[in-house]
């Protein structure tokens, strides 16, 4: 059986693309969750329409869905920004460390950037995780 779009112009089955990291639950959103809602709003049994509480949990469901996905991402933010702010504490610092390649790397921090949120310092044209650094410490100065 074909179901009708949302629309309920087309009468094709259609699937949406979804990111590889974005599987099962996590590849579902409150848009996602509302399309459903509304399919199966459209295509219930009119001779055993669904309830109220039946549709007020599911809408309880989609706020809790929704509250949970803006909870995620604001932590994410979070967690990125302390990340962030600890490379950026290394800047001037004489470090020690490996790059992903092995390749040991050592000098002073010259820059700090987040890349798909990860950490990184700089040194010269080195680019190292700061979870790869293995020593920290004030640079020597000439008295």
């Amino acid at each position: 059986m074909a179901v009708d779009g949302i629309g309920g112009s087309s009468s094709t089955n259609s699937v949406n693309v979804v990111e590889a990291d974005k599987v099962g639950f996590s590849g579902l959103t409150a848009e996602s969750f509302m399309k459903l809602l509304i399919t199966e709003l459209q295509n219930q049994d009119p001779t055993e329409p669904l309830g109220n509480a039946e549709l007020l949990a599911q809408l309880s469901s989609m706020r809790e869905l929704q509250s949970n996905i803006e909870l995620s991402d604001t932590l994410k933010a979070i967690t990125t920004g302390q990340s962030l702010t600890q490379a950026a504490g290394l800047i001037g610092k004489e470090i020690e460390g490996q790059e992903s390649n092995q390749s040991p790397v050592e000098g002073v921090v010259d820059r700090a950037f987040v890349r798909e949120g990860i950490a990184y310092v700089g040194v010269g044209s080195s680019e190292l995780p700061v979870s790869s650094i293995t020593n920290v410490q004030s640079p020597v100065t000439a008295e």
